[in-house]
């Protein structure tokens, strides 16, 4: 197939070095340009009811400021957040890499300690490469 392939692109003026650089594989292109989606996936304990007054009004804040942080930082994709029951979250980050990942839940653990969430919830971290996308 490969030479069928470069007998169309000699006839169209094209080179065989073209062909070539097509079909350079994933490992062999520098990590930099390469996309590495990365997740952070965050379970949270709260210590009062999610169903609360206390708690609605925290997502209000989440839904407002603490997605500003998150939309601020370079390489966000997006954040969702679920709620499993009265005491339980998780939350779902997406972003470009793993280094801007890791910078931005940083900036975003700093806006949650400064907006008193942290003093509300334990939280447990899961994070890695995305594999698998519906998008």
């Amino acid at each position: 197939m490969l030479r069928s392939i470069t007998s169309v692109l000699a006839a169209i003026g094209l080179s065989g070095s073209l062909v070539a650089g097509a079909a350079i594989r994933r490992h062999d292109v520098p990590e930099r340009v390469q996309a590495n989606p990365y997740l952070r996936v965050s379970i949270a304990r709260w210590n009062i009811d999610t169903y609360s007054p206390d708690a609605e009004r925290i997502f209000d804040q989440i839904q407002t400021q603490g997605v500003a942080v998150f939309r601020a930082q370079p390489g966000f994709v997006s954040y969702r957040l679920m709620r499993e029951n009265k005491t339980t979250t998780f939350a779902v980050a997406e972003w470009e890499s793993e280094a801007l990942g890791v910078a931005g839940a940083e900036k975003y653990r700093a806006w949650m300690r400064d907006a008193g969430i942290m003093d509300r919830i334990a939280l447990e971290t899961h994070t890695g490469q995305i594999v698998a996308s519906s998008h």
